[in-house]
């Protein structure tokens, strides 16, 4: 049987064993959010590139359970303009070692991606700040990613000579140890297992999104090489084990309520904490960390301030102030040696203002100034990006 039909068999199994689920009925909620402006070479920038389809569907296998379970299936596509940095394609030697590093190649290439997350998650006990809702969700994911890239597209306009791909070295079947998902036909499709966990210590205090209390998950992700990871091209493009944790606690600082009830003006105190390690020989490009260090701790505390609710429910303002710190360590994602290690820390502020209207419609501008930057000989300075986007529940 060859790869193919293995793959093919394992996908139509999980489905059987899924669709049992459902026997009252097939019907899945709907929605496409996320639709996404893009890269400067292609339209100037003017058109859609890319958007998320979300079904979903809560059902109760288990009658003796207060809690129900979930099927959720998203599909995502984009296309982007990806730059290479400034590592060693033979050996995967990063930048900022000690001693050169020869085969590099700093020029950007045009990938077109597509994603499916597919996962069935069950509610377990009562949160006990609450009074009602899960005290913890098990979450069993499936995800599924396909990739292509090719020349970029300005060369349309520049001409042939910033080509990457129709002269060595990757144009051969040499192996790209920091670029996997360049080799060969530069096709790819990645798979990861994941189980998570996800716990609720905590109770809504407003109509909006605050909640005062604390909220955990665990998340670990397999996507050994022969989960389907080496057909396209006949190579491993992914083999690796990523474990994920993360640690929230939330306080309402005040809230000011309209005669209705809806919102006039709250403020949330939050503080986050994240720590995450990836081991493997293979990482995917969807999943390589800051500088390609493996480890990585954040920090990260923010004040939110939400502004009236108008019109309807789902219509509101708020400012989010963010004052982040992480430091990156361990070995290097994608190294051939396994000898390289490292240790930086980036550290930035920076403020969201972010509009809601009916829920349809997201407006968001950023702005941030990183004051640590790691390995980054550049001086800190200030950054800054807006996004428009959409979502429409069918």
């Amino acid at each position: 049987m060859t790869r193919v039909k293995r793959m093919a068999l394992i996908l139509v199994i999980v489905m059987v064993s899924v669709l049992p689920c459902f026997a009252d009925s097939l019907s899945l909620s709907t929605s496409i959010n996320s639709i996404s402006y893009g890269i400067s070479d292609f339209g100037w920038g003017l058109f859609p590139i890319g958007t998320n389809f979300d079904y979903n569907k809560g059902f109760h296998p288990f009658k003796s359970l207060t809690n129900g379970a979930t099927f959720y299936v998203g599909l995502s596509f984009d296309v982007s303009s990806r730059s290479l940095g400034s590592y060693d394609y033979k050996t995967g030697k990063p930048y900022w070692s000690d001693g050169p590093t020869e085969n590099t190649i700093g020029k950007s290439y045009f990938r077109i991606a597509s994603q499916m997350d597919m996962y069935l998650e069950q509610g377990f006990g009562i949160n006990p700040v609450q009074g009602s809702g899960a005290m913890v969700n098990l979450r069993l994911t499936w995800y599924s990613r396909f990739a292509n890239s090719s020349e970029s597209l300005n060369l349309s306009t520049k001409g042939p000579s910033g080509a990457i791909f129709n002269k060595p070295p990757f144009s051969t079947n040499e192996e790209i140890v920091a670029y996997p998902w360049l080799e060969g036909g530069r096709q790819l499709w990645n798979n990861h297992l994941a189980f998570s966990t996800y716990w609720y210590f905590r109770r809504s205090t407003t109509r909006t999104s605050n909640y005062d209390g604390v909220y955990m998950s665990t998340v670990f992700e397999y996507a050994p090489w022969w989960l389907g990871n080496n057909l396209f091209p006949d190579n491993v493009t992914s083999d690796y084990f990523r474990a994920y944790w993360e640690l929230n606690e939330r306080l309402t600082i005040f809230v000011i309520e309209q005669d209705n009830g809806w919102n006039w003006l709250n403020m949330e105190l939050g503080h986050t904490n994240t720590v995450s390690y990836t081991w493997g020989d293979v990482i995917p490009e969807h999943k390589i960390n800051t500088d390609r260090l493996r480890g990585n701790l954040s920090d990260t505390l923010y004040l939110k301030i939400t502004g009236p609710q108008f019109i309807a429910t789902d219509c509101y303002p708020y400012i989010q102030l963010n004052l982040t710190n992480n430091l990156y360590f361990g070995g290097v994602q994608n190294e051939i040696t396994g000898k390289i290690h490292g240790i930086e820390l980036r550290s930035g502020f920076n403020a969201e203002i972010h509009l809601r209207l009916f829920g349809f419609v997201h407006v968001r501008y950023r702005v941030g100034y990183d004051f640590i930057r790691g390995f980054s000989t550049s001086n800190p300075g200030w950054w800054q990006d807006a996004e428009l986007g959409f979502y429409v529940s069918l």
